[in-house]
């Protein structure tokens, strides 16, 4: 199946000294020369902003024992680990209440993406290789996942994604079935205004008839597992050969690469990259390259 997307009295944060630790908050001297004493004011905006939403997100979170983090603008580890086995046992709606709990209280889109939707896919294959979960659990998180990534799709903010109404294919290397990055990069790409076709359970065959009929700019792989290394120089070769555009560009990304960048110009591609921002970044560059030369 082939998806189409057209395309003052505050609180002084300053680092504190050393020996003092993260949860330290400390208040400027106020203009009535107090020094050291906050008044009424800070004191309620302390409570206001600081205190109540960190109660709160460990409410939600199962337990007030739970640190939550002063840099209220992070993911801390123990929110994630209780967000990941939540996606196993609550419905779309609960974990979107759980996310906009943490946008509130300052995390960012990318923040979601990166520091809680992405690790949380993580750790359920961790705990289904260490039998923590069944393979149901993990099919059920990932599922959630997804839904969350296309959830927040719209919010995702990119700068100088050089779409320009181009078109790009993106697919999971035949025999590979971790989807999840590449739902990511492709609505990065949608967001740039590029033209996006996600195939993640496509063949070969599927992609050789595709990229017959269609013309596309830009095709890109994503890759978990060293297993299907092999197979992707070939088929890089084949698509590059029938192609209606003789200068298709390829992009391949996931862990295969990100530990070893030198399988990029191995199995024949062009550029790689580390995230779904970074991705658009370096399409940019790669197209921008190529319209010099020309």
């Amino acid at each position: 199946m082939a998806y189409v997307h057209r395309a003052e009295g505050a609180p002084d944060r300053t680092p504190p000294p050393s020996g003092e630790g993260d949860n330290v908050v400390r208040f400027r001297r106020s203009e009535s020369g107090l020094s050291g004493i906050p008044s009424p004011i800070d004191l309620a905006q302390l409570i206001e902003g600081e205190i109540i939403p960190r109660l709160l997100a460990a409410h939600q979170s199962g337990g007030l024992h739970e640190v939550i983090p002063m840099n209220m603008g992070v993911v801390a580890k123990a929110e994630l680990d209780s967000f990941a086995h939540q996606t196993m046992t609550m419905d779309l709606s609960a974990l979107v209440d759980q996310v906009e709990l943490l946008v509130r209280r300052g995390v960012s889109v990318e923040g979601i993406y990166f520091d809680l939707l992405s690790p949380s896919a993580k750790l359920l294959g961790e705990w289904w290789e260490q039998d923590v979960c069944t393979f149901a659990d993990v099919t059920v998180g990932l599922c959630r996942l997804q839904q969350l990534v296309y959830e927040y799709a719209d919010r995702v903010h990119v700068e100088g994604g050089g779409g320009d109404g181009r078109t790009a294919l993106f697919a999971l290397t035949p025999g590979d079935q971790h989807s999840l990055g590449l739902i990511m990069v492709v609505e990065y790409f949608r967001q740039a205004g590029w033209r996006t076709i996600c195939m993640p359970d496509a063949t070969e065959r599927d992609l050789e008839d595709i990229v017959q009929t269609e013309r596309f700019d830009l095709i890109g792989f994503s890759m978990a597992n060293e297993r299907w290394l092999e197979p992707l120089t070939p088929l890089i070769a084949r698509l590059r050969a029938v192609s209606r555009n003789a200068s298709v560009r390829v992009m391949v990304g996931g862990r295969v690469f990100a530990e070893n960048p030198d399988r990029v110009a191995m199995v024949g591609a062009d550029q790689t990259a580390t995230d779904a921002h970074s991705a658009v970044q370096a399409a940019a560059r790669l197209f921008a390259s190529q319209h010099s030369a020309a």
